[in-house]
């Protein structure tokens, strides 16, 4: 049985798990996938948060354009998003377009669908976002705690996933200090995903070690495929994910920024064209603009939006 160091510092005062300046490159590769869903674990939000979301499209290689403004609760989790894009409100929007479907029959079955004409300029060309820049795509490690900095909690919770209980004498000794410092021993039964360092990348000047995953379990939920860890602060930098809103299987590539010394994301973009209803797009991206701290919102809808229209993230593995 394949046992494993998983060391998973809590540093309170920053709220943040980092290696030491200077220290020998990490190889285990779950280990470095423990601490960077650690890093994530120790995360701390405003309250709450205005946005812009800028949806980039290319279709027919003409290149389109839609900006949405949001605010985000992050203490109950919830986004609200005015579905009026700024493009929408300066020009609205004029049906076009037609579309035949041709559908030849041979004893009544049909034999082929082909369609004729164009659909017309789509709306929202990816559906409406309602997305949060905190979304970990399954990074994160669920504590139980309204920001997630619960240390007892996110270790236990580690242990858990990886199917090893805390030993008696140490749970005694670490319970009389008052605080669970780190883990160690952990024997591996299960993993929901198995990982390969491929190697260390730089990505904008910094190392960063380069895991492939591979699903153990439900490839659609479980959708992390790559992902690049700072090496010295273990915080995600990039990944890609199986799939994404679109409900498809297209890989997006998504990447990290750190404002004020908590993770967002700054952007996501398809790996492969993309298919929305009667449209491709041969490329597509968002990015998450002017994040910022703001008071309590007030309600920025007013027009009724059916989910079928929203852009939303899918299920994880019970994380966010």
């Amino acid at each position: 049985m394949k046992r494993i160091l998983l060391v998973a510092g809590v540093l309170a005062a920053t709220a943040q798990v980092s290696g030491p300046l200077g220290a020998a490159p990490q190889t285990d590769p779950y280990s470095i996938f423990a601490r960077s869903r650690a890093v994530w674990s120790t995360q701390h939000y405003p309250h709450y948060l205005s946005y812009t979301i800028a949806v980039h499209v290319s279709e027919r290689g003409v290149q389109k354009s839609r900006h949405y403004h949001l605010t985000y609760d992050a203490q109950a989790d919830t986004i609200d998003v005015n579905p009026i894009s700024d493009e929408e409100h300066a020009a609205p929007p004029v049906a076009t377009g037609f579309l035949w479907h041709l559908q030849p029959k041979r004893q009544h079955a049909v034999l082929f669908d082909k369609k004729v004409g164009n659909p017309g300029e789509a709306v929202d060309f990816l559906g409406i976002p309602k997305l949060a820049p905190t979304y970990s795509f399954g990074m994160k490690v669920h504590a139980g705690t309204e920001d997630g900095r619960d240390d007892n909690a996110l270790i236990a919770q580690i242990r858990q996933e990886f199917n090893d209980p805390m030993p008696t004498a140490k749970d005694q000794e670490l319970a009389s200090e008052g605080k669970l410092k780190s883990i160690a021993s952990v024997t591996s039964r299960t993993r929901s995903y198995t990982i390969q360092l491929a190697g260390i990348d730089t990505l904008g000047g910094q190392p960063c070690y380069h895991l492939l995953l591979q699903p153990n379990g439900n490839p659609r939920v479980l959708r992390l495929r790559q992902a690049w860890v700072d090496a010295q602060t273990f915080q995600t930098r990039q990944l890609i994910s199986d799939g994404n809103f679109t409900g498809s299987a297209v890989p997006w590539l998504v990447t990290f920024a750190d404002i004020d010394g908590a993770l967002y994301i700054a952007s996501e973009v398809a790996q492969a064209p993309v298919g929305v209803g009667e449209h491709r797009y041969e490329s597509a991206s968002i990015s998450f603009e002017s994040i910022s701290q703001t008071s309590a919102p007030t309600h920025m809808g007013g027009t009724f939006v059916t989910k079928q229209s929203l852009m939303t993230e899918p299920d994880t593995d019970g994380s966010r």
